[in-house]
């Protein structure tokens, strides 16, 4: 008997648990303080999530705030009120960015619709930047380009400089808050890319493949190292999610990179996230790989890396952000994982926190951007081996830690 497509009977499973929550954190435990920290503002989010009353009430929700948003911020510049202009253009770019999410269809006109304000209000606000923002394109095989927009740090001379790498269904725009950047702030450029797979390569039908991912960072980290503002021996990966198993790969792959941070972590088989998981995670990771049929993608997934088996090749300094409860990988993947790491490696362990991690965003962004700081700047023991397990109810410093 044939497999179920997606297993699309469970469809309404879906819906039902959107409609008897106030926002996404019934399917996505702590989205909410995670989306908070990367420039959402409340009442754009209590704006979308009052209209939701199941998935094809998501996009246009969404859609629905970003115009207005991006009517303000029209409004706004043509009074000449930049600051405030350059903030509502972010905000609707987010909102943007969102209303094309669950439309996995390519070239679906309401998906390029959103996908083309997205970009037009992204580039306003680098516009409004001063020059401390600025978009770029590599070409990392005929025809196929990364994408990737550099946030520089302020201050004279090469500074350290950190390559963030979204999640399978998150995009360059989202994970680098221009108004609060935990990195920059510390004097480290970022660098936030789409790969293939992910956001503008999607748009531009550059789909991922076994080994793709690896090629467009080295092509994002060639451009790097060719500025002046960025120093060479200093350049470290961020990965979130999906970006954390990603991270391995490109830090594998890339001599050039000196540390790798993983969060959200996703380190272990494909098999929770295609098989156990909501349905939703697989629809969007075939559309990033340009698949429609189910059994064919299936297949195509057996090319790509056994994560354990990448991990020995890594033998740079590797921190682990992760909590015990989450959905997408258990605490043994990720002590299957970690026990293949050639190089130094650190976990830290939240217990009770799920995927998202957005009950302790405040907490471990700002805490890993340090330990990139001085890995970047100082090292690690080779070899060494850090494990802390922050119980509920405590935080990061109560523990001796790197």
């Amino acid at each position: 008997m044939p497999k179920p497509q997606l297993r699309a009977d469970q469809g309404w499973i879906f819906d039902n648990f959107l409609m008897l929550s106030e926002n996404e954190d019934v399917l996505h435990p702590g989205i909410m303080g995670t989306r908070v920290g990367r420039g959402f503002a409340m009442q754009d989010l209590n704006a979308v999530y009052t209209k939701v009353t199941g998935r094809r009430s998501f996009p246009k929700a969404w859609k629905k705030r970003a115009v207005v948003l991006e009517g303000m911020a029209m409004e706004a510049e043509a009074k000449g009120r930049l600051v405030t202009a350059r903030r509502l253009y972010h905000r609707a770019a987010l909102c943007f960015g969102r209303a094309q999410h669950l439309v996995p269809v390519h070239r679906n006109p309401h998906k390029d619709e959103c996908y083309e304000a997205l970009y037009r209000n992204y580039d306003k606000l680098i516009e409004l930047s001063g020059g401390s923002m600025e978009k770029v394109s590599p070409e990392f095989a005929p025809g196929n380009s990364a994408h990737a927009v550099f946030h520089a740090a302020p201050g004279d001379g090469p500074k350290p400089t950190v390559l963030i790498l979204p999640g399978m269904d998150a995009l360059k725009e989202d994970v680098a808050n221009p108004f609060d950047n935990d990195y920059t702030q510390r004097g480290m450029n970022v660098c936030a890319m789409d790969g293939p797979g992910q956001g503008e390569c999607n748009f531009n039908e550059t789909w991922l493949t076994a080994d793709n991912y690896q090629q467009a960072a080295s092509a994002v980290i060639d451009w790097l190292t060719a500025r002046d503002d960025v120093d060479a021996d200093r350049i470290g990966v961020m990965g979130m999610s999906m970006g954390s198993r990603w991270g391995v790969q490109v830090g594998a792959h890339d001599a050039r990179v000196k540390a790798v941070c993983g969060q959200m972590a996703n380190v272990g088989t494909f098999d929770i996230i295609f098989e156990q998981a909501q349905p939703n995670f697989k629809r969007i990771f075939m559309y990033m790989t340009g698949y429609t049929d189910e059994d064919e993608f299936d297949a195509h997934m057996k090319t790509h890396d056994h994560l354990p088996d990448v991990a020995k090749n890594l033998d740079k300094p590797h921190l682990l952000v992760a909590g015990d409860m989450d959905e997408l990988c258990t605490p043994d993947d990720i002590a299957t994982f970690r026990g293949n790491l050639a190089g130094f490696s650190e976990l830290w362990l939240y217990e009770g926190i799920f995927h998202p991690m957005g009950e302790v965003a405040a907490e471990i962004y700002p805490a890993m951007a340090d330990w990139m700081l001085t890995t970047l700047n100082e090292g690690r023991e080779a070899g060494g081996r850090t494990d802390v397990y922050i119980e509920e109810g405590m935080t990061l410093a109560d523990y001796d830690h790197g």
